[in-house]
């Protein structure tokens, strides 16, 4: 697994959100977090940048610049709903 570097450029998927902003899991298989980005779903594709690299039990740190795929809430969309 090759590791990225600060300022590298990367394809990721969300995992899941928090208050705070959402876990991305890199193409390469590190999970990384994303600050201010609650708006996304699970499972969409973004294309992001390190901004901080990992230290101590903190997680890498990267910023989201565009988002390739966005998955839809189908819950509302289900009959019945």
């Amino acid at each position: 697994m090759e590791r990225y570097e600060l300022y590298d450029g990367c394809y990721g998927s969300v995992l899941e959100r928090c208050s705070n902003g959402v876990f991305v899991e890199l193409d390469n298989g590190e999970i990384a977090f994303a600050n201010h980005f609650q708006n996304l779903r699970s499972g969409t594709k973004v294309l992001c940048t390190v901004e901080r690299m990992e230290e101590g039990f903190r997680r890498k740190v990267v910023t989201i610049d565009s988002v390739v795929k966005y998955m839809p809430d189908y819950n509302r969309y289900e009959i019945g709903a």
